[in-house]
Parts: structure tokens; sequence; C-alpha cells
């Protein structure tokens, strides 16, 4: 029995033309410093550990809790736990592969990454990181409804990427909307209809997390006891981008975050129906 191994990483044959001549030492791509951090992270509980210590209280509370108790939350994870693998022993796997089609198109994988409402709060341009991510992978990425970058620039960024829509009930503003969707380049469309009321999250009542956010001490607090965060994702997109605002509620620009109307856009969907 043989055994090869890739060279790419050893010496280049020009070290070796010379005997006598020290070895050549090929240096790698020096590595970022968030590359290095995200080394020790092996697992999403790991990753969300580092959240709860990067982001803000308010903020982290949002993404990371649920509605009411989180009961449902829990529920959900439960019933994830409960899948498991069957093994199959002394079969071929020499040739495996985790692609799978859906809509017309082959993925990497079958699985994607979801939707998460105003994630350019969460990392500078959240929404753009993950769109790009998703494409380099080739697994599709569901842009949220609630984002706080224009649907069009998350479009050019991952031609993998998919729209979640919080439809109105208007029939204009619906027409509107997925007209938008579909000049922008989105091929599919994920429509969310589990939200017609605004819900309770007791959640980020307790982490001081309000919508529209409210200027409050506390809030300022939070923000300047997190200065990685303050300076590298919110003060950078106030600088480069202005105040953000909630840009795919309809086909229009939304409100800012800070506005009042912003809980009116969010609710209006009472009487939304199959008809």
């Amino acid at each position: 029995m043989t055994a090869t191994s890739n060279t790419n990483d050893e010496t280049p044959p020009t070290s070796v033309a010379n005997a006598r001549s020290p070895a050549i030492r090929v240096r790698h791509p020096s590595k970022t410093p968030t590359m290095r951090r995200l080394e020790s992270l092996l697992s999403l509980d790991d990753f969300e550990a580092v959240a709860a210590k990067h982001l803000p209280r308010p903020i982290f509370g949002y993404v990371a809790g649920a509605a009411e108790t989180n009961w449902s939350h829990d529920d959900n994870r439960a019933a994830f736990g409960e899948f498991g693998f069957i093994p199959r022993v002394l079969v071929d796997v020499s040739k495996r592969s985790q692609q799978t089609s859906l809509f017309g198109r082959v993925y990497a994988a079958p699985f994607g990454i979801a939707p998460l409402g105003i994630s350019a709060l969460y990392a500078y341009r959240g929404d753009l990181v993950l769109a790009r991510a998703a494409a380099a992978a080739n697994i599709p990425m569901t842009l949220s409804g609630s984002p706080l970058i224009r649907l069009e620039e998350v479009a050019q960024a991952g031609q993998t990427a998919w729209f979640q829509a919080y439809l109105p009930d208007d029939a204009p503003r619906i027409t509107a909307l997925i007209e938008r969707v579909a000049r922008a380049g989105f091929a599919t469309l994920v429509i969310t209809v589990d939200v017609p009321v605004w819900a309770n999250r007791e959640n980020n009542v307790r982490a001081g997390f309000a919508t529209p956010l409210r200027p409050t001490l506390r809030l300022a607090w939070d923000g300047i006891t997190h200065p990685r965060w303050l300076l590298g994702t919110f003060l950078r997109t106030l600088l480069r981008h202005g105040m953000p605002h909630f840009e795919n509620n309809y086909a229009t620009r939304g409100a800012p975050i800070l506005s009042a109307s912003v809980a009116r856009e969010f609710s209006d969907r009472g009487t939304l129906n199959w008809e």
C-alpha cells in the first residue's frame, strides 16, 4: 500500500535544486483577528456565548429570545433534538454528497440560513455578510422581511438569496412589493403568515429592547460598555449610511428604527386571508 500527499504546502521545487540550500518555509496568508477568534468556535452554542458578550443586552435579547415565555422556541428545539441519524455500516461512502435540488436549483447542502430580522444591528451590513457567505457555500439564505438594508443590494451580493415577505393587507401594496422583489432578481419568495398581530415578546421588555428603539440612558450605557459593537457596527453604520431604516416593508422605503410609525408598519396585517 502506498500513500500520497498534497504537496501544495511543501517546499517549492526551486528550494531543493541545491541540496545545501536551507529549507524555505512557505508562509500561509496571515489570518485576520476575526478569523483567529472564529477558529475556537465549534458549535452554534459557542457562537451564542460570544454574541452575548459582544452585543449590548437589548440587541442580544432580541435575537436570542422569542415570543411570550419562549415555550414555542423551547418546544421547537426539543422536537428538533429528537431527530437522529441511523448508521449503516460497511457501505461504500467514498463517493458522497450533500447536494440537493430545490425549486429547480441545485444547492450544496439541504439547509440554509433562516431569516434574521435587523441583522445589520448585530454586525456591520449583516444581511450582506450572510448573503455572500451563503452564496460562497451555495446554500439558500432567506432575507428577512424586516432588514435594514435594501433588498436590491442583498440580491446583488448573493445569488442564492430568497426573500421573506410580511405582506400588508392591502392589495396594491402587496402587488407593488412583489414586483419590487421580482425586479431585484429574487427567484424564491417566502410568505410569512404567522404574525397577523404584534407579538408579545416578554424577553424584549426584560432586556430593554423596544420597537421602535427608544434612546434611553440604559440603552446608551449598554452601547458604551460594548465598544467593539458601538464603533464597529452602530457608529460605523451611522457615519457611512445614516440612520438605519426598515427598507423593505413595502415597495418604498420604510420608517427609521427610531420612528413611532414602525409599529404601525408591522401591524397592518389583521385582515389578510387566503382570498
